[in-house]
């Protein structure tokens, strides 16, 4: 009962809002064309003024670490707001941070996977002053998630945080922001000259459109990078859409999903691994045995057995190409909708989420780019980014939550359905999809 009356009295202060302000906290949703928006033209600004790609360099140099960062039992669970706070009781498997560190001579870059729910705002803030400590620029680090809705939370400063990932807890936060300062660190040190190659699979069995059930509309593939060191050392970073959300959402334990378990799969055959949820937006996980950690076994073990057969062909090659940049992304007003044609007022909405900035990540490694996005971004759109990226000679990869979050982003037709991605965590407007899907085909044109 008591979890339940946290929960109760967390949202008192805005039923009570609602109740006696009503006219000052309902607005009309805005539907002017972002194209014609100043948010538009100063983000496009940005990308039309990034520096061209530097072309010297010497050989690419790769290297790799992972850190535990699993906090102690009672920290409270992040991913469903319906757990109320609740605490595990319980460590099934370890989560961790796991890092690349590249560097050409001239640029250095890291890419950093949590095995978290996202990069969370309150540890990003933190990051930002460790980078100084460290001699890092904050551009030279890419963040991503494996998206697990089973790790820690206690990150969560505002109401809408404190609902999904408990009680803020300043220690974990610092806690889990020195990790990564110290993974990135084991990861510099283990630089070696590496070859890189890009590789997919097919994972059509594993995943679904849940806003649509479509068949067709959905993001079937498993993307990944493979590294070769001249001492024979290899890794496989990984990418793929379907929603880790398999286990229980009200069993008190600790646990990185199937990520975890197709990370340890890889790690049989590879010297090292790692995950990132791909456009996860609108996709869950397809499984046989409930949500159960057998169903997890099923899907790690069954996507690791396509990577790996997929790897065993895919070709590496030296490459002295490395560019990264962190742009400021440029956002309407927030739209949190309330019925058809009304949203709650942008005041309210920064009062219960909190007001972040956010950004999008580029990172080239030869001709792979990868694209970090603060967002639960729709895997439909990633047709039309392959397409623009085969035009360009290049491949592309897209994580989501880098350090910020949105909500979800989902295509613009599906803005009208009764769904939760186009609703409850639909944060942006009625064209966010085109929007953000705009930005990312300048990004591969770079």
């Amino acid at each position: 009962m008591r979890k339940y009356t946290f929960h109760i009295r967390l949202l008192w202060p805005l039923l009570a809002l609602l109740l006696l302000c009503q006219s000052c906290v309902v607005q009309e949703l805005d539907n002017t064309p972002y194209t014609q928006t100043d948010y538009y033209h100063k983000t496009v600004a940005n990308l039309n003024a990034l520096p061209a790609a530097n072309q010297l360099g010497d050989t690419l140099k790769a290297g790799w670490a992972k850190v535990n960062i699993t906090p102690p039992v009672g920290t409270p669970l992040a991913g469903y707001g319906k757990r109320c706070g609740m605490k595990y009781t319980t460590v099934h498997d370890s989560v961790w941070v796991r890092t690349f560190a590249f560097d050409n001579g001239s640029s250095q870059a890291y890419f950093v996977s949590l095995d978290m729910l996202i990069a969370p705002m309150s540890v990003a803030e933190v990051l930002e002053q460790e980078y100084k400590k460290a001699g890092i620029k904050p551009e030279q680090v890419y963040l991503a998630a494996t998206h697990t809705h089973s790790s820690f939370g206690g990150w969560g400063k505002k109401l809408a945080g404190r609902i999904m990932a408990g009680k803020y807890k300043q220690q974990v936060v610092r806690q889990t922001a020195r990790y990564i300062i110290q993974s990135i660190k084991m990861a510099q040190a283990d630089l070696q000259i590496a070859k890189v190659g890009f590789g997919t699979a097919n994972g059509a069995a594993f995943v679904m459109n849940r806003l649509t059930n479509s068949e067709t509309n959905r993001d079937t593939t498993i993307r990944f990078l493979k590294f070769e060191k001249r001492t024979g050392e290899q890794a496989i970073l990984c990418t793929f859409s379907a929603h880790p959300t398999i286990l229980p959402s009200m069993e008190p334990i600790l646990s990185g999903d199937y990520p975890n378990v197709l990370v340890h799969q890889l790690e049989q055959e590879v010297d090292f691994a790692a995950f990132s949820a791909g456009a996860v937006g609108s996709h869950s996980s397809v499984y046989s045995h409930g949500d159960s950690f057998e169903s997890t076994e099923a899907v790690g073990k069954g996507l690791a057995a396509a990577i790996l057969s997929a790897a065993a062909k895919t070709e590496t090659a030296y490459t002295f190409k490395l560019q990264h940049n962190r742009i400021p992304l440029y956002l309407p007003e927030p739209h949190w909708r309330l019925g058809e044609h009304k949203r709650f007022a942008p005041g309210l909405f920064y009062t219960f989420f909190g007001r972040y900035d956010a950004y999008i990540n580029r990172l080239q490694l030869g001709n792979t780019v990868l694209l970090g996005v603060p967002a639960d971004y729709s895997g439909e759109f990633m047709p039309k980014l392959q397409a623009k990226a085969a035009q360009e000679n290049k491949a592309v990869v897209v994580t989501g939550f880098n350090g910020s979050y949105l909500g979800y982003i989902i295509p613009d037709e599906h803005y009208s359905l009764k769904k939760y991605e186009a609703r409850a965590m639909n944060f942006y407007g009625p064209t966010a999809g085109s929007y953000l899907t705009h930005l990312l085909l300048i990004l591969l044109s770079k």
